[in-house]
């Protein structure tokens, strides 16, 4: 993988650059991530919180996630794009949306997670280890 990783909004005016490989990478099934990102599961690629650096004016949305824990969503006041998070447990990490990545083709999930709120229409990877819930809680 190329460094550094680099990505952004719809519009443009949100941009982040990512200077190190992923910790890991899931996608997230919880509720609060359908409806944050209007699709049945949130692509996670979680990334050093100081290897990310954004640039723009951004806003974050914060919500109780599945886990009790605060999640900052980070996205676009401009095109509504959401990009990033934060959670109040994991300071150290920082969930970055991989579909807003320049290069999604990057992106591989080793897992899905909060698969007990998954939809019943979500079609999901069987080769994939699959968590009810939070797998690092």
């Amino acid at each position: 993988m190329k460094l550094p990783i680099t990505g952004g909004c719809l519009c443009g005016k949100i941009r982040y650059e990512i200077s190190a490989k992923p910790v890991n990478t899931a996608n997230c099934h919880c509720r609060t991530c359908q409806k944050a990102v209007g699709a049945a599961y949130f692509p996670a690629f979680f990334v050093p919180a100081s290897a990310l650096t954004i640039t723009g004016d951004y806003k974050e949305f914060a919500s109780i996630a599945a886990s009790g824990n605060t999640m900052y969503r980070g996205f676009c006041p401009e095109c509504g794009t959401s990009l990033f998070g934060r959670n109040s447990k994991f300071t150290n990490i920082r969930p970055v949306s991989a579909a807003t990545l320049d290069d999604p083709s990057i992106y591989n999930p080793e897992k899905d997670m909060w698969v007990a709120d998954a939809q019943p229409w979500d079609v999901m990877n069987p080769e994939l280890p699959k968590f009810v819930g939070n797998p690092w809680k």
